[in-house]
This record gives structure tokens, C-alpha cells and sequence, in this order.
């Protein structure tokens, strides 16, 4: 089984995440996507970020009957930062037949030396870099062969419509990948700041995000409206029945 790993925030998940996790499922040819609400991003500061469990209540809403996208909680019930390394880990061991594929932008992937055990994490999955743009095969060349001089240059994956650039890594074992998918051009950020000043959000995430979001109302605006913002480990129920869990960020 081919397995998409997306983690993030989410705070909180719109249609440019769930776009991307759809255009990795078909580029890709995944049998599913997991989303990944971060517990504690170790690189963000905590200050506006919704208490987890609402994140991945809004998650979970947003994809509810959704077959091949699954919010991942694996991440929850583990004490201190959200390491990428952690949460692979723990996916592999719960899904040992599986392959992992791991999302993350090229701007991002690019740190990849500073994250914990920071290169190391190629050997636990695929990484698949997500550019906007042609210009990043240049990038992303120049990378591989600063870190992995004897990975060579890639190759190009075509079926269809589909392209994908491929570096197979050292040892064979796994790759890099490179893909270019449309993106949508809206950010949590943009939502949050809209947020803040009462503009309307619809069509920028689902009706059942934007619904919760109302609905929490007192709530959110304590963490996006407050420049302390709230407490990160206040309890927010997930779904009756879901076990706890959840997280990975990139570091």
C-alpha cells in the first residue's frame, strides 16, 4: 500500500490542503493520504494556534466520507514536540507493508539538514517535494547533489498526465521525488486574518469548517483575535469514540 504522509498545522485546514492531498493521491497513484494535525510544532510559535483537538475536529469534518483522506492522530498522545522522525516512525510500525510517501514544499525541504536527524529521515520514507513552479527542478537537483552526491540525476515519470521527477537515494531503499500540482492560493493565514476582521470565508474551506468555526465562536476568537492567544494545552474534545492521537510538522 502506497501511504501519503501530509502534516501541518491546520489551524485551520481549508481547500488549498485538502486540494494538495487530492492532486498527491492521483499524481502519486497513493492509496490514501493521512493529514496530520501537529500537536506542538517544534519550529512555530504557539501563540493563535487552536488547541489541538480542534484542529483535528475540523479535520476530520472536512474529509468525513472522504474514502482515501484520513486525519491522522497519531501524534497527540506523545509528550513534547511534533517530530517528523517520531511520527514516521510510529506510521511505519502501525502500517508495516506500507510505503510512506512525505509531503512537504520544496522551501521547506530545503531545511531539511537543520530538522532533527534532519537527512537521516530520508530512510524512513519517500519524500516528495511539492513546487510551484519548473524552476525548482534546478533547485532541487543542485540539493540532492550537495547531500547525495552519488544519487545522479533524476529521471522523469510519465503516464498520462502525470509527471513526476525521481532521485533514487543512496542504497536504493527510497527516493525524492518532485511534483508540480496546481495549488490553491489561500493560506491559513489569509483565513485567520479574514477572520479577525469579520470578511467572509466562504468557498475558502468547507461549510463544515467554517460551521464548527462559528459554532466554537468564543473560542477561536480567544486564540486569532488575542495576541496572547490561548493556552496550547487546553482540552478540546475530538470525536466521541476517536481514540487520541495526531501529529507531525517539518522538523
Amino acid at each position: 500500500m502506497k501511504v501519503g504522509v501530509f502534516g501541518g498545522c491546520f489551524n485551520p485546514v481549508h481547500h488549498g490542503h485538502l486540494r494538495l492531498a487530492v492532486e498527491a493521491l492521483e499524481i502519486l497513484e497513493l492509496d490514501r493520504v493521512e493529514l496530520v494535525p501537529a500537536a506542538i510544532p517544534p519550529h512555530k510559535e504557539q501563540r493563535g494556534l487552536l488547541p489541538y483537538g480542534l484542529r483535528c475536529r475540523l479535520v476530520q469534518l472536512a474529509i468525513r466520507g472522504v474514502v482515501d483522506l484520513h486525519c491522522s492522530l497519531i501524534e497527540g498522545g506523545r509528550p513534547g514536540p511534533s517530530y517528523t522522525g517520531d511520527t514516521l516512525e510510529e506510521l511505519a510500525r502501525a502500517m508495516p507493508e506500507s510505503q510512506l510517501f512525505f509531503l512537504v514544499g520544496v522551501p521547506d525541504l530545503l531545511t531539511l539538514p537543520s530538522w532533527k536527524n534532519g537527512l537521516a529521515l530520508t530512510s524512513k520514507a519517500h519524500f516528495v517535494a511539492v513546487a510551484r513552479q519548473d524552476m525548482a527542478l534546478e533547485t532541487m537537483r543542485a540539493f540532492v547533489r550537495d547531500h547525495w552526491p552519488r544519487s545522479g540525476e533524476p529521471y522523469l515519470r510519465e503516464r498520462d498526465w502525470r509527471r513526476v521527477w525521481e532521485w533514487p537515494l543512496e542504497g536504493g531503499a527510497r527516493s525524492i521525488l518532485l511534483i508540480h500540482p496546481p495549488l490553491v492560493d489561500v493560506s491559513s493565514t489569509m483565513i485567520r486574518d479574514y477572520w479577525n476582521v469579520g470578511r467572509d470565508l466562504r468557498f475558502l474551506l468547507p461549510d463544515s469548517v467554517l460551521a464548527e468555526l462559528v459554532r466554537k465562536r468564543h473560542l477561536v476568537d480567544r486564540y486569532w483575535a488575542s495576541e496572547e492567544g490561548g493556552e496550547v494545552g487546553e482540552a478540546v474534545d475530538i470525536n466521541p469514540g476517536q481514540p487520541r492521537g495526531g501529529c507531525i510538522h517539518y522538523r
